[in-house]
């Protein structure tokens, strides 16, 4: 076979081709896993979470978790929501994200299993109402085991 420059270029041209078609191959292979499925009627939304925000701030209102043994224990030290959820977001994996009602004892801690989570790091997401009046705080938690 001769090596001339019309070899060259086609070989070139054929490898070029080979080396686009694997990236649109692999490009294809990736799932696309969006954080929001419903992101523009969220997006409206997103002036009164930052209300919300303000609200927690001006409470300085907080939350703390912590996971014991089997348990995860999370304590409201100056908070008395009357409604409200906790999220726990996991940014890889959207099947591992749980939602939970908040239902806070007389010691104003509120108590549930570990099962269901998976070691690494989770966004906790706390969205009450208190006396009518929204809040919102985030935190990101670290599960152990």
């Amino acid at each position: 076979m001769n090596w001339n420059w019309g070899t060259k270029l086609i070989l070139w041209i054929v490898l070029f081709m080979g080396f686009i078609f694997v990236l649109v191959y692999l490009s294809t292979q990736n799932s696309i896993i969006l954080v929001e499925k419903d992101y523009y009627p969220k997006g409206l939304e997103f002036q009164n979470r930052i209300d919300e925000r303000n609200n927690a701030l001006q409470l300085r209102a907080g939350f703390q978790i912590r996971q014991i043994r089997e348990n995860v224990v999370v304590e409201f030290p100056c908070i008395k929501p009357d409604s409200g959820t906790l999220v726990f977001y996991r940014h890889n994996n959207k099947l591992l994200d749980q939602t939970i009602n908040i239902k806070i004892d007389e010691t104003k801690k509120m108590y549930f299993p570990l099962a269901g989570f998976e070691k690494g790091k989770y966004l906790v997401k706390f969205h009450w109402f208190e006396n009518g009046k929204g809040y919102f705080v985030e935190k990101d938690f670290f599960f152990n085991e």
